[in-house]
């Protein structure tokens, strides 16, 4: 299995973010670039994306990582209490949990 390193947790956020990206019309799709906002003010995906994403990345990090990582508990809350969460912010708060 290949490392997670920040860098390649980084690029499955973006290529999860990309496949949500690839079910939405064309006038509602949203940059994946490191710095785009994806939760919090000014964030990309509403609530319902915001679910959809975190069982996408679950579900990417067992297939890619084999790491049984839960996105969903009382852990990311002090994430969310961020003015807002960047596609780089949030894969640095995953190397964590998978490093911890």
């Amino acid at each position: 299995m290949p490392t997670a390193t920040p860098e390649a947790i980084e690029d499955l956020t973006r290529s999860v973010l990309a496949r949500m990206n690839d079910d939405l019309p064309a006038s509602d799709r949203f940059s994946t670039d490191p710095t785009t906002v994806i939760i919090g003010d000014g964030g990309v995906l509403d609530s319902l994306g915001i679910a959809n994403f975190i069982v996408g990345m679950e579900e990417a990090l067992e297939d890619s990582y084999g790491a049984s990582v839960s996105l969903s508990d009382q852990d990311l809350t002090g994430l969310f209490d961020a003015p807002h969460v960047t596609v780089r912010s949030f894969a640095t708060f995953v190397h964590g949990r998978i490093n911890s």
